[in-house]
């Protein structure tokens, strides 16, 4: 009995490159761990919406009062950034880097917004500079 040898080109190519079973695992592996962080997120800012008022906004949220509020006045505008530390956080973890924090920022006693990505655009379009770009 004759046995046939089966030949696994490795590494093969695909669309032009050159790839091993390692890579298409990587990439699997990554988008694991990129899905379980959206699953992670706060969801105390799950119920927030534009708009509504700065009261609102802090009963949602349900904590008391920010790690820390940034007040600023810009061209007859009153803008606060409310800094939050992620739920289950030590003090002592979240008090150094702006950018473990979570801000809500409020324009005029109405909600504009939340998140480094929101705070970033109001930021910049009012010469606010935000500290803690790391």
């Amino acid at each position: 009995m004759e046995t046939a040898e089966i030949r696994l080109n490795w590494p093969a190519t695909f669309f032009g490159r050159e790839t091993t079973v390692a890579r298409p695992l990587g990439v699997l592996a990554l988008c694991g761990a990129l899905a379980l962080a959206g699953c992670s997120s706060d969801k105390r800012f799950d119920k927030l919406t534009a708009g509504i008022s700065k009261d609102s906004t802090l009963a949602l949220i349900g904590v008391e009062k920010p790690l820390r509020t940034d007040p600023y006045l810009v061209g007859g505008h009153y803008i606060e950034a409310m800094y939050y530390a992620k739920p289950g956080a030590a003090p002592g973890d979240t008090l150094t880097l702006d950018r473990k924090l979570t801000p809500v920022i409020v324009v005029d006693g109405t909600l504009a917004g939340w998140g480094w990505k929101k705070w970033d655009s109001i930021a910049g379009a009012n010469k606010i500079v935000v500290d803690g770009k790391r």
